[in-house]
């Protein structure tokens, strides 16, 4: 598990360190005070390959133009981007990004040096985003293993796995009846969740007693509420990432999404959230167990000219100080 980590000039954040990270960390304060830049830091700096990460980081902020250079403090005027992450067994991952610009575009160079007890290990390698939108990457030693598995989860549904996959790697765990069960309970009409085929294709349907109709067209909020359960009950193990589960969702889908999100911790699966719903907050202490409490800790962010601050709740202070997190969410 992580237990803390330091970031230097990537993104909008020049510098800023979180520490005493727990299993369930929730992020929170007004836009544009660092929450997804830390989201961004630790999918690269904890994934075993860097080198399929940053492309899948440029790719969440569509919009820009030569977005490797937004990865970097001031669009890569102070390179490099620096990410440290520590773990509770004591390991430690030193990340590296340089860019560089290349004739047909920008290339980004990463090195990742590692320490686990007296042994030591690094890997590197590089990633060319053309301007033709290709991209070619290549790669040598060994990154970070310490964290089984890295997912990055999105409130919009926005996955690289289809549902009817996550579907299927939730039975093979063993884990079916938590999606069906959160599911049902919402969806009370609901009987069943089926692969069904249209034409070749595999898709995930609904069962009702009087017929079926895909999960994709059950709604925004519903559809969210599946990726993250199935996401969620198909991991193993390692870090979970997940940027504002609330989104499209109402209470009760946000109450059964937070269920989905506290089974995955006592599974001791990490996961690392932003919010900017006070309602997510509520539900997410309203199903907490005692021990789910101790778990958990939140932490108030803000950025002030790129320097990040953080303001750290343990779990059991975090309803005392609901005003004071009202005031970040508002």
């Amino acid at each position: 598990m992580i237990s803390s980590v330091e970031i230097t000039r990537f993104r909008g954040i020049r510098e800023g360190k979180l520490e005493d990270l727990t299993p369930l960390v929730v992020l929170v304060g007004p836009n544009g005070c660092g929450k997804s830049s830390i989201l961004d830091a630790l999918y690269i700096a904890a994934n075993s390959d860097p080198g399929d990460a940053i492309p899948r980081v440029v790719e969440r902020h569509p919009g820009v133009n030569d977005g490797p250079r937004w990865l970097f403090w001031r669009a890569g005027q102070q390179s490099p981007a620096e990410t440290v992450v520590h773990t509770t067994k004591g390991s430690q991952s030193h990340c590296r990004l340089h860019l560089q610009r290349a004739s047909s575009g920008w290339a980004i160079s990463w090195r990742v040096e590692c320490k686990t007890g007296k042994a030591s290990s690094s890997g590197r390698g590089d990633v060319q985003f053309h301007r033709d939108g290709k991209l070619e990457s290549t790669a040598s030693g060994i990154a970070f293993r310490e964290i089984p598995s890295v997912r990055f989860l999105h409130g919009d549904s926005d996955t690289t796995a289809p549902l009817h996959q996550l579907y299927s790697e939730s039975r093979r765990t063993g884990r079916r009846g938590e999606t069906k069960g959160l599911i049902v309970e919402l969806i009370p009409a609901v009987e069943d969740l089926e692969i069904l085929t249209e034409g070749n294709s595999p898709v995930l349907y609904f069962v009702y007693k009087e017929g079926a109709i895909p999960a994709a067209l059950a709604g925004d909020g519903i559809y969210a509420l599946v990726h993250v359960a199935l996401e969620l009950a198909a991991c193993a193990g390692g870090l979970v990432l997940l940027e504002e589960p609330e989104v499209h969702q109402h209470p009760g889908a946000i109450r059964q999404t937070m269920r989905a999100i506290l089974a995955a911790v006592r599974r001791d699966i990490q996961v690392i959230l932003t919010t900017h719903s006070l309602e997510l907050i509520d539900c997410l202490l309203a199903e907490s167990s005692d021990e789910d409490i101790e778990k958990l800790s939140l932490y108030r962010l803000e950025l002030q000219d790129g320097l990040l601050i953080s303001r750290r709740l343990p779990g059991s202070e975090v309803e005392f100080s609901r005003t004071e997190v009202e005031k970040d969410l508002r």
